[in-house]
């Protein structure tokens, strides 16, 4: 039974817990440790992110797979904290950081796929639904606090996307536009 990934095996380990994750999110959540260091959670999220990064340079576009993999490992750290602290500070959590990065991690075993463009969506929602499972998991909660959790999340992620975004492009750009 694969509760967690291994690098003793790297191979075997990672498809066993990929598959475990996707296919019995609950048993593996349930059954996962929340503490034990980062590092077989990141090798777990970067060989998925890696392999995400593989489709997109296969079926395309091709500019977005090291974006996606060198991104992918960023936004994992950064999504953990601002779960962490929503999920603490609103709802009461107890888990820490590093038991909310591994939830994470784990539940970013459908971004492998995510290159299939047809079905892009269903996979997008399907992590977060495992992101659910796993918040619930690691801090306590109920359906209803850990799904709060992820869309007040969302929400913050893309304030923050759109406050850079805006940031990259003032005042230097509109300078340069000569709308300044």
């Amino acid at each position: 039974m694969h509760h967690e990934f291994q690098t003793d095996n790297p191979f075997d380990s990672f498809t066993g817990v990929w598959k475990r994750v996707t296919t019995e999110a609950r048993s593996f959540f349930q059954e996962m440790p929340v503490s034990g260091g980062l590092q077989n959670p990141l090798l777990f999220t970067t060989i998925c992110l890696a392999l995400g990064s593989l489709g997109f340079l296969i079926v395309g576009p091709r500019g977005l797979a090291l974006w996606f993999l060198v991104g992918g490992i960023v936004r994992g750290f950064v999504a953990a904290a601002i779960l962490m602290v929503i999920a603490r500070q609103l709802f009461a959590g107890v888990g820490d950081y590093e038991a909310t990065y591994r939830a994470l991690a784990y539940a970013s075993a459908p971004v492998a796929l995510l290159w299939i463009p047809l079905i892009r969506p269903l996979i997008a929602i399907y992590g977060l639904y495992l992101a659910v499972v796993g918040l619930e998991r690691v801090h306590g909660f109920d359906t209803v606090k850990a799904v709060l959790t992820v869309l007040l999340g969302v929400i913050v992620f893309a304030v923050i996307g759109w406050c850079l975004g805006r940031a990259c492009c003032w005042p230097p750009a509109a300078m340069m536009r000569g709308s300044w």
